[in-house]
């Protein structure tokens, strides 16, 4: 990203602004007021006017100077890390070739290492400065259907940017790309190479010392942000100055991830304009996580000043997302009135209660068997043989009836 760019601008004056913020131990409406209106001294007319004299003979103060100044308790970088970064860019084709890009495209193919699938993303990059030092970006994605469309066709996304506004389209809709979305999108793009800006982005360079990388022996240079919120590490080989590994840290403890990018199949690509300049870039990258390989990048394809169009950063064809709601709404109404429509003036089914299901209750348990008796262990009882006695007479006899009236 070049300081030109609208995002690049805001992006320095925050960080800026937060290192104020930090460098001194009083309230930051009062630490700009420092900075900016420093305490009136007391001159005459002509003093004045001599020091003014003197001040428009100076030379204006270098970048190096605001970012690295002590005022702000800023280091500068390492001069043994620049010449490790100088001997680098050089290696690539040098500052003039790099400063001579006005477009570039890259056609690449991503492949994502799951623990259990591959999945290969194919990609275009169009890349254009402007006449502003803003730089255009437009990224064509193609990735598998992941069953999200009809046949399980591929997704198809655009993300542009003209150096002012952005759009993105996705399943045919296209919407405004703002906020957070759009610094990632524009964030870590240059048409050239990362190192022939990186002062003006506001990082400091540091030699960490030796080491060794890909069985290669190499010089190990620290980049830090001014606001000291990014670290990364860089190995340049010591045999052709090229680089061959970035490594950095992501997350919040204890979820901190380490990540690593190794860099391969460096080829030298001539300019479309003029066959005689060329610059030297990395054609594979495999990129690690905690030393596991997440993903591969292989590039295809790629030219320099070709003669892009400003017209392919425009906004891409097609309807507003909005506009694509109220289509889809609209259709599916149509349909379905149509439907209605088809059934004619048929008697709609009466809806009716459900039955209730039958609750289930617990069966009764069975009645337990009485055993019958076996006659072999519970015989009949024997009759009893002896006579039974005569009943007694009654002792009292009765009285014969009396003779009645009639005289019988």
């Amino acid at each position: 990203m070049k300081p030109g760019s609208l995002v690049g601008k805001s992006l320095l004056c925050m960080a800026l602004l937060g290192v104020l913020s930090w460098s001194f131990p009083i309230e930051p409406a009062n630490a700009l007021s420092m900075v900016q209106d420093p305490t009136p001294v007391t001159q005459t007319d002509g003093e004045a006017k001599q020091e003014a004299k003197q001040e428009a003979k100076q030379d204006p103060i270098p970048v190096d100077d605001v970012l690295g100044g002590s005022d702000l308790g800023i280091p500068p970088s390492d001069p043994a890390a620049l010449e490790v970064i100088a001997r680098y860019i050089e290696a690539v084709g040098g500052q003039a070739a790099m400063s001579a890009i006005d477009d570039r495209v890259e056609r690449f193919r991503n492949k994502k290492i799951d623990p259990t699938k591959e999945t290969i993303m194919k990609m275009a990059r169009f890349l254009k400065r402007t006449g502003e030092g803003a730089l255009m970006i437009r990224e064509e994605w193609q990735l598998p259907g992941l069953g999200l469309t009809k046949n399980n066709e591929p997704l198809n996304f655009t993300q542009v940017y003209d150096g002012e506004k952005a759009w993105v389209k996705a399943m045919g809709a296209v919407s405004p790309l703002a906020g957070k979305t759009l610094i990632v999108f524009v964030w870590d793009k240059h048409i050239d190479d990362f190192f022939v800006s990186f002062q003006e982005n506001g990082y400091i360079a540091t030699l960490k010392g030796d080491g060794v990388v890909l069985d290669k022996p190499c010089k190990l240079v620290e980049l830090k942000s001014f606001a000291g919120n990014q670290v990364l590490t860089y190995a340049f080989s010591e045999e052709d100055g090229l680089l061959l590994r970035k490594a950095w840290r992501e997350g919040q403890p204890p979820a901190v991830v380490t990540k690593e990018v190794f860099f391969a199949d460096y080829a030298q690509i001539r300019f479309s304009d003029d066959r005689n300049r060329w610059i030297k870039t990395a054609t594979s990258k495999k990129i690690f996580e905690d030393g596991e390989l997440s993903l591969e990048v292989n590039y295809d394809e790629i030219t320099l000043n070709a003669g892009v169009s400003s017209t392919v950063f425009g906004r891409p064809e097609g309807r507003s997302f909005a506009e694509f709601t109220r289509d889809r709404d609209a259709a599916r109404a149509k349909k379905e009135a149509e439907e209605g429509k088809a059934v004619g003036d048929a008697e709609k089914p009466v809806w009716e209660k459900p039955k209730p299901k039958p609750v289930w209750e617990k069966p009764k348990p069975k009645p337990v068997p009485v055993p019958k008796p076996d006659p072999k262990l519970d015989p009949k009882p024997k009759p009893d043989l002896k006579p039974k006695p005569d009943p007694k007479p009654d002792p009292k006899p009765k009285p014969d009836p009396k003779p009645g009236f009639d005289g019988c």
